[in-house]
């Protein structure tokens, strides 16, 4: 089902397709590469305010603008990005599903703003996800959604080690959890209701000398999933 939300958030993102790639020489060569952030950030609460979706956001403080981070956030829709590019002051890109980057000309544009693409069945492009993550870390931060797929019905699936892969190599992890967008957009629907989320973001942490990553994966599930379920009960 698609409704009015749908069509003309589809049009503002469009839109800010055609002047990324009007303005990518700007973005190349700015320093930072904080363009990329400022377009995915401003197009992110246009989306909000016409689909009339309200956010309050607490641990703001826990989060330095000069420090980079592999922000790890449980997983309820894919309204998740847009609400989490948002509330979040920093200079953010995503590690998305591979189909995503075959769409002409939306794809080709997340490559060329660093986004980058995730091959879940193929174990080889791992090693070379990292290093490209690695390097591209240096300026920005990268979002990741460690269930790898959507909640059905709002609690937090299972976290999967291989989607915190890039945490070995040492890099601060910002834990983030999202409430109340399983009812905003439905799983399988294109449908966008209006309406109001959480977001909880977490003191960062890294992974422990003493700790593997699947004991990171439920540390972090753990982490999110009761601070969901206590929020809940007390609602």
């Amino acid at each position: 089902m698609i409704n009015f939300n749908f069509i003309i958030s589809a049009h503002i993102v469009a839109l800010y397709i055609v002047i990324a790639i009007l303005l990518f020489p700007f973005y190349f060569f700015s320093r930072g590469r904080r363009l990329g952030g400022i377009f995915l950030r401003s197009c992110s609460r246009i989306l909000m305010k016409i689909c009339r979706v309200t956010c309050d956001v607490e641990g703001l403080e826990n989060i330095n603008p000069d420090e980079t981070y592999f922000v790890a956030a449980n997983h309820q829709s894919i309204a998740d990005i847009p609400i989490i590019c948002a509330a979040l002051p920093i200079n953010m890109r995503i590690l998305a599903k591979k189909e995503l980057f075959k769409i002409p000309v939306f794809g080709q544009t997340l490559l060329l703003y660093d986004f980058v693409a995730v091959d879940r069945k193929n174990k080889r492009s791992a090693v070379k996800t990292l290093k490209t993550v690695e390097k591209k870390m240096k300026f920005c931060s990268f979002l990741v959604f460690p269930e790898g797929t959507r909640t059905k019905d709002g609690h937090v699936g299972q976290f999967k080690s291989g989607a915190l892969f890039l945490t070995e190599s040492g890099c601060t992890i910002l834990p983030v959890a999202i409430i109340g967008l399983d009812k905003i957009m439905k799983t399988g629907s294109l449908a966008i209701h209006s309406g109001h989320v959480r977001i909880q973001i977490f003191p960062s942490t890294r992974i422990r000398e003493d700790e593997t990553r699947h004991e990171l994966a439920e540390r972090l599930h753990d982490l999110i999933s009761n601070y969901i379920e206590k929020t809940a009960a007390g609602s």
